[in-house]
């Protein structure tokens, strides 16, 4: 797991690691410039340590600046050619940045205000970092825009200019980067869209902040890696399928057979040790040809959908709701009385989120936990909030809205965020071959998967996200983003378990 910061967090832990533990700016503007300098080098020099690199070094008046200044200088004394375009186009300048650029002159570099040459090596963005709050306009726009059309290797020091920290949002215009290295902590905005798009690689280093000032500023988002994976319930060599839990999934209506199955299958893949299908009757016979696994009960009308709701909450340990189970009267009758009389955790997805959105005093009355998998539409329709808003801070809308219901939250996006209300998990796994029907029926199933085994809802729901994307880049790797589909997700599930097996990481 690793911490991923805001502008705010981030610039906290910076004034606390200088002000308390003492630890002077200059000498993290220096460790950040040598850490900067050696991304460079071992991309650039790792065959030939003797070239000589054209440089430009573009800067502006704040501690970013002065980040550029000292490379600038590093790269200088290494023999390379440099040349810093300082903006200058803010009236108040940084002492570290005033320090910096006194060094430079009185050493030779060559710092002018405006960019002098088309033809560069290295091109490096120093000029605004994370605390950029307002777009770029003016005279930061035109020169931001002249480094975006210029050749060789573009270099971003802490976030690219113009790229909103917090949100990975474009402030009117950005540099474009084909790395960022950036410092402590990795940022959200270079992992949300469109951030990530234009960041490049992200090299995250170490500069010295106090582990001490991270934890107290606790930073309310995080990521994962695959040494997560050892959050994996294990498996005793006495159990038998009753002890990995019992699933039930309320899905699938006439003529919507997938989800039922891409559900239940994906739940038997995470090691759940029984499901229960309660579906459409028109679904009977496939059911039995693709899950033969699956216990199956079945209804026909709305009295019989009724039923299956009762037995599925005397008779399992988890709830699985809403995948292509429709809208009709039947549907609506069956989400409505789990959501309300169900006291184990239940899964609502799909279908079962849409007619929440119709009646949203139904979430409000749960008895148990409850994880709720919307994409952004279906958020959309639950808050109000509109689709462009929702994108523009996925985070906080996930957060918020956990904490409305106290629900646990899976928004689902390219970066999908997971809330129990409190802090927010960023999944980073996974790829756009994995925008296909039938994908967020998988998801929902793993999750439920995960709970019957032993999970606690968030830590499910968060572990079910990162690898359903696991498993989707699996897919990927096989098949390939434009021919994968959901079954190749499901299959790829057995994969990154046996992977974590393999690892020690179960």
């Amino acid at each position: 797991m690793f911490y991923v910061a805001d502008r705010t967090e981030m610039q906290e832990i910076d004034r606390l690691t200088i002000e308390e533990k003492g630890v002077p700016g200059i000498l993290l503007m220096e460790r950040a410039a040598i850490t900067v300098l050696e991304e460079i080098n071992s991309r650039l020099k790792s065959i030939n340590a003797d070239r000589k690199l054209k440089c430009l070094v573009v800067v502006e008046g704040g501690n970013n600046g002065g980040d550029g200044l000292a490379l600038a200088r590093l790269l200088y004394q290494q023999g390379d050619i440099v040349h810093v375009c300082y903006i200058n186009g803010i009236s108040r300048v940084s002492d570290s940045f005033s320090y910096q650029l006194e060094i430079a002159k009185k050493i030779g570099i060559q710092v002018t205000d405006h960019i002098i040459d088309s033809d560069y090596d290295v091109v490096v963005d120093g000029i605004f970092g994370v605390g950029l709050k307002r777009d770029v306009a003016g005279i930061w726009r035109e020169t931001i825009e002249t480094m975006n059309g210029l050749g060789g290797f573009k270099v971003a020091i802490d976030t690219p200019s113009g790229v909103d920290a917090s949100t990975g949002q474009i402030m009117g215009c950005a540099f474009k980067a084909g790395m960022t290295v950036t410092f402590g902590l990795n940022k959200r905005g270079l992992i949300f869209y469109p951030g990530c798009e234009i960041s490049g690689e992200v090299v995250v280093r170490d500069i010295g902040f106090a582990q001490a000032e991270v934890d107290r500023v606790h930073p309310v988002a995080y990521s994962y890696n695959r040494d997560d994976l050892c959050m994996l319930p294990g498996r005793s060599d006495s159990s038998n399928k009753g002890t990995y839990g019992k699933l039930a999934v309320i899905a699938g209506s006439r003529d919507m057979s997938g989800a039922m199955t891409f559900a239940a299958e994906a739940a038997y893949r995470m090691g759940t040790g029984l499901v229960k299908i309660y579906t459409h009757i028109d679904n009977k016979e496939i059911a039995g040809v693709r899950i033969p696994e699956a216990v199956l009960m079945c209804y026909s009308n709305k009295d019989e959908a009724e039923q299956c709701a009762r037995d599925a909450m005397e008779w399992s340990d988890a709830i699985l709701i809403g995948p292509g189970i429709g809208k009709g009267d039947a549907a609506r009758s069956m989400v409505e009385y789990i959501m309300c009389e169900a006291v184990q955790t239940v899964i609502a997805d799909a279908d079962a989120l849409n007619i929440i959105s119709e009646k949203p005093d139904i979430l409000g009355r749960h008895r148990g936990p409850v994880i709720v998998t919307p994409h952004i539409g279906e958020m959309s329709r639950l808050t109000g909030v509109a689709i462009p808003d929702i994108k523009k801070n996925i985070l906080e809308v996930c957060k918020d809205f956990s904490m409305e219901y106290n629900v646990v939250s899976a928004l689902k996006d390219a970066r999908t965020c997971v809330s129990d209300g409190r802090d927010v998990y960023i999944n980073t796994s996974g790829n756009n071959g994995m925008s296909t029907a039938g994908a967020g029926d998988v998801l929902a199933g793993i999750i439920a998967g995960l709970v019957c085994t032993g999970l606690g809802a968030y830590e499910a729901a968060k572990l079910g996200v990162y690898i359903h994307g696991l498993a989707g880049d699996m897919a990927a790797e096989h098949r390939g983003r434009n021919a994968m589909i959901a079954r190749d997700i499901v299959s790829a599930i057995s994969e990154v378990i046996k992977g974590a097996e393999h690892d020690g990481q179960q």
